[in-house]
């Protein structure tokens, strides 16, 4: 059994697809640092190079196109258990065939890797309408969510355009990341956090990080979201359609 291991990068992984063909080997598995690949497995540490993974790169864009591209970034994205094998057939199969193969269905890679491409995609979508919020003590203001996906890079663009005049910050509390946007410099920082000054179960800042007058800004949202409501056509299995309860904690409406 031989199995590949990288990085966890995106680039590590465009690297195992160009080591595959380089090597001439099937890989069982691409494996990112610290999983186990078994008792006895053979193992290729596949040392992520940018010439290697611009070239694979290129190719895919090539001959698949932009849309292409987006759906194995995507892929990536996920982070789904075992991606990284749909993610190099389906290379192969573009490079063998060399035409776009969006539309053969009935690879099961292809399917795979579209399937997971439309629930990222929907994902980032849904992180753009329920994201909320609030102002820090020294003036940032901080939204921390729980997104299934690694959403962070697909939704930073749209935030960066939308609030360039204000500091922020986006935090990914199930991968401990975010991003922080600089309005003076007009620059995005990545950045983790080891001692969180937030509730991570809510994402309601603690007091001393709060801004004094964020409670009161957080009091006439809720009311005049109560405000809006018509109780007679209140229909809650309709509500979970449209808004996820896993996204409740961090709604501001939905804090009591």
């Amino acid at each position: 059994m031989l199995v590949y291991y990288y990085d966890g990068t995106f680039e590590g992984l465009l690297t195992s697809v160009f080591e595959a063909y380089e090597r001439k080997e099937q890989p069982e598995s691409i494996l990112p640092p610290h999983a186990s690949a078994g008792l006895f497995a053979h193992t290729h540490e596949v040392v992520t190079c940018a010439k290697k993974s611009e070239r694979v790169w290129n190719g895919v864009k090539k001959i698949g196109g932009v849309l292409t591209c987006e759906h194995l970034y995507y892929t990536f994205l996920s982070q789904e258990e075992g991606f990284e094998m749909h993610f190099l057939r389906y290379c192969q199969h573009l490079f063998t065939c060399n035409r776009p193969v969006m539309k053969d269905l009935a690879n099961a890679d292809v399917l795979k890797v579209f399937q997971l491409s439309r629930k990222v995609g929907r994902e980032a979508h849904r992180i753009l309408m329920f994201l909320r919020f609030e102002q820090a003590a020294d003036g940032t203001y901080f939204a921390p969510y729980a997104p299934k996906y690694d959403v962070i890079p697909l939704v930073t663009g749209h935030f960066r355009e939308r609030f360039a005049d204000q500091t922020w910050v986006v935090f990914d509390s199930v991968r401990n990341y975010g991003v922080m946007y600089d309005s003076k410099n007009d620059t995005v920082e990545k950045f983790t956090i080891n001692d969180p000054a937030f509730d991570v179960e809510t994402g309601k800042l603690q007091p001393d990080a709060e801004h004094p007058e964020e409670d009161n800004w957080q009091l006439l949202w809720r009311t005049y979201f109560k405000s809006m409501a018509i109780t007679e056509r209140k229909n809650l299995k309709l509500q979970r359609n449209f808004m996820p309860k896993r996204f409740w904690k961090y709604l501001t409406e939905k804090r009591i």
